[in-house]
């Protein structure tokens, strides 16, 4: 087996309880058990290029919200917007691993990026504004630094009741990515289950030494 030596860079730090990305974010592996479950997987894609997608995946609630009530104020009134908004976001922090798919991804990279955010929200807020749809846009205002600051991801993230004998929302996330580059690259997706345990393991030992 090849060994892989932690890491770090300027998107995340690889430690012997897992890795953690500079926007705060856990994931409980590691590139050597990445290595003992799907090997050669780290030759196809890299670990920086496998976290960078986690990382899309965990923030894609706050986007993907935010441009649907962008879309929503421009045809229903602003308290319908909201409420659809702010349900789809608890429905997607809750369930996004079983959109994962290996070229959605890539879509999310790009719909988190400041660029993309801040030139739509202001689009659609300025039309809002000059169309005399004052509440409307005060609205899509109010929501878009909700989402620049996470404060519903915070929120839910307070409310997750995820015990030590279950994956992580971020764990889930990380595993399904696995197993769709493992699935991708015909390297024998199988021996991704056995990563669940490790992911516990690896969660339970890092709660254990707070």
């Amino acid at each position: 087996m090849k060994n892989y030596s932690p890491r770090s860079n300027d998107i995340f730090i690889e430690t012997q309880l897992g890795i953690v990305t500079r926007t705060g974010d856990w994931f409980h592996t590691t590139s050597e058990y990445i290595e003992d479950f799907v090997p050669g997987l780290l030759e196809k894609r890299p670990l920086d290029k496998l976290v960078e997608e986690a990382i899309a995946w965990v923030r894609s609630a706050d986007s993907l919200s935010l441009s649907l009530l962008l879309g929503l104020l421009l045809f229903v009134h602003p308290i319908l917007a909201v409420s659809i908004a702010v349900a789809f976001h608890f429905f997607w922090y809750r369930s996004k691993s079983g959109f994962v798919t290996v070229y959605l991804g890539k879509v999310l990279k790009l719909m988190n990026t400041d660029g993309y955010l801040l030139v739509t929200s202001l689009v659609v807020i300025s039309f809002l504004g000059m169309d005399g749809q004052y509440l409307a846009a005060g609205t899509g205002l109010v929501f878009f630094f909700l989402m620049k600051l996470g404060l519903l991801k915070m929120l839910w993230d307070k409310l997750d009741r995820s015990t030590q004998k279950e994956l992580s929302l971020n764990d889930r996330v990380f595993k399904m990515i696995l197993t769709k580059y493992a699935m991708h690259y015909n390297m024998a997706p199988d021996k991704v289950r056995g990563m669940e345990q490790k992911f516990v393991d690896l969660a339970s030992s890092r709660k254990g030494k707070k």
